[in-house]
């Protein structure tokens, strides 16, 4: 039996691409999401309250505010993870030549 490395390599970098991939996509539906949320109440508030465009406004700069938000807390935690594994690769190379 022949022992073919490329197949068997291939589904496990296509589990990878499409992990990452879920990644960036769960990030940009939140943003959106967050986004829209406040849009949207502000908007509707500016009907019920008859103050337009005020409040649908307010919910802009609010829903940036947050957009903002979330971006900050996404490259934290990236930097957090390049740090740690820049750690691990250091310890990894340092263990290699003793």
């Amino acid at each position: 039996m022949v022992y073919d490395r490329k197949k068997d390599k291939f589904p496990d970098q296509f589990g990878r691409s499409v992990r990452a991939m879920s990644d960036y996509l769960g990030v940009g539906v939140q943003i959106a999401a967050s986004f829209a949320f406040f849009v949207f109440l502000g908007y509707w508030g500016d009907s019920k309250l008859g103050t337009s465009p005020l409040l649908m406004l307010a919910g802009v700069l609010v829903g940036m505010v947050g957009m903002g938000l979330v971006l900050m807390k996404i490259v934290r935690k990236a930097n957090r993870n390049h740090d740690l594994n820049q750690q691990q690769r250091g310890n990894h190379e340092k263990d290699l030549r003793i």
